[in-house]
């Protein structure tokens, strides 16, 4: 899996400008509206987020059971991925965070393979450890939970 850290200069001022509001949603819109097609057609090996790791999560939506299809950075782990339901600093969670806690059977496509995996919503004290795994990846995390005024979930992926 891919491996980045916010210890590179570069990196830790590139985020402080990606977690301004305007920025974050800009880049949230344009990347998802570019990725989500380029990750498909490409099975995962395209995008237009190349600095950071991201997958393309499946997952079934929590109200009309429609697969859903999302671009979303994930912090690596081993073999167990982390998502931040981040929402960039917004007060409302994502939808797929309601979506994993309705259907947590979902797909990722990362590197050119489609991998399966069940979605865990870390709770105190595994979401205190996994916190500071996010905020080394991306800085901006913790910029965003100051905004959003939220608990910000985090799910775990295991193999399955």
């Amino acid at each position: 899996m891919i491996q980045v850290s916010s210890r590179s200069a570069w990196w830790r001022a590139a985020s402080r400008i990606l977690a301004i509001k305007p920025v974050t949603l800009f880049f949230m819109h344009l990347a998802t509206w570019v990725d989500r097609p380029l990750m498909r057609v490409s099975r995962g090996r395209w995008r237009l987020s190349f600095v950071v790791p991201v997958l393309l999560l499946r997952c079934r939506g929590a109200r009309t059971g429609e697969l859903r299809e999302v671009p979303l950075m994930f912090v690596p782990d081993n073999d167990t991925p982390l998502l931040v339901g981040s929402n960039g600093g917004k007060t409302r969670q994502p939808a797929w965070c309601y979506n994993l806690r309705r259907s947590p059977e979902v797909s990722c496509v990362l590197d050119g393979k489609e991998r399966h995996y069940l979605a865990v919503e870390l709770f105190e004290p595994e979401r205190e450890q996994a916190w500071p795994l996010a905020v080394d990846l991306y800085p901006g995390y913790a910029r965003y939970a100051l905004r959003a005024q939220r608990d910000i979930p985090l799910f775990r992926l295991f193999p399955r």
